[in-house]
């Protein structure tokens, strides 16, 4: 992920067109996706929307539980790789996590590959592979969580899958690459990891343990907001914000989970003003919650070594 493909990627970033490109990612795509969104709520009514708020206090406190789970599971991650004494504070874990918000996806894993190089006494190759090996390692378990959150689903009647003849290796292919690489990682690990197999395993057991507890938040939040009429509902947009997180080098895949939930709203036979409140609320709360840390965090005192 950061070897000898950091040369040119810099190089590339560095160029006019390669500027031009972030700018249009970072800033062009959200947006537009700001202008549709914003248009279609406008035509609800805000005043409808501010109404139709959830009124549970259970609700709001999920919210920040769910903000926090993500960088105490790489805490633990990094604690167990690195050892105790190396564990990176959570400042900038935190920060790691605002900079894959505000940014593109990854860019705060550059940031804390480099943070380590300066700051931790690691060995050689630790580094980057802990990093580009916990990345994999979430990615495989966060399918793992849409292949059996979507078996559930067909279970309880809440997702058709269409006939398409031919077809069903093409999908097959696509849904089980990222743990096709997994296994790979853990078969043949000491050729493409300096990490061992018991680290992997742990590293995936934390991930996939941190997916079941985010997508137990999600299902309680949707079921304590009142905007979706069943549990099957609920359990689909939980669905369908897991398959939009999934999406690779996908910028602000809040808005889009917005849109595309909107959208959906009809097809889970919801009254759309309900469930366009609760999507910009959990939008909306995940900026709030990343821009009052990044203002923490940026305090005299809060991280010591260098940044």
């Amino acid at each position: 992920m950061l070897g000898q493909e950091s040369g040119w990627l810099a190089r590339l970033a560095a160029s006019p067109v390669g500027r031009a490109g972030v700018a249009v990612l970072r800033w062009g795509i959200p947006l537009a996706l700001l202008v549709i969104i914003g248009h279609r709520l406008t035509e609800l009514g805000w005043g409808d929307i501010w109404r139709a708020r959830p009124v549970s206090a259970g609700f709001y406190l999920l919210l920040v539980v769910q903000f926090f789970l993500q960088p105490f599971g790489d805490y633990l991650v990094y604690r167990n790789l690195w050892g105790r004494k190396q564990t990176p504070p959570m400042a900038v874990i935190l920060r790691k996590r605002l900079m894959n918000t505000f940014m593109l996806d990854y860019s705060g894993e550059a940031f804390f590959y480099f943070w380590a190089q300066r700051n931790l006494s690691l060995p050689q190759g630790m580094a980057a592979h802990g990093i580009k090996d916990s990345n994999l390692l979430s990615g495989g378990a966060g399918l793992a969580m849409v292949w059996i959150l979507g078996l559930i689903l067909l279970l309880i009647g809440g997702l058709h899958v269409p006939a398409l003849p031919g077809q069903g290796w093409l999908y097959a292919l696509i849904g089980t690459a990222p743990l096709a690489l997994c296994v790979i990682l853990i078969v043949a690990h000491r050729k493409v990891t300096v990490l061992s197999r018991p680290q992997l395993f742990a590293t995936f057991g934390i991930h996939f343990l941190r997916a079941c507890l985010v997508l137990g938040i999600e299902f309680g939040l949707w079921q304590l907001s009142g905007a979706l009429p069943t549990a099957v509902a609920s359990l689909q947009f939980v669905a369908l914000r897991l398959v939009i997180t999934r999406l690779p080098i996908v910028p602000n895949k809040d808005l889009i989970f917005v849109g595309v939930g909107m959208a959906a709203a009809g097809a889970a036979h919801a009254a759309l003003t309900p469930v366009a409140t609760v999507l910009v609320i959990l939008a909306a709360a995940d900026l709030i919650l990343a821009a009052t840390v990044a203002a923490l965090t940026a305090l005299p005192g809060v991280v010591r070594t260098k940044v």
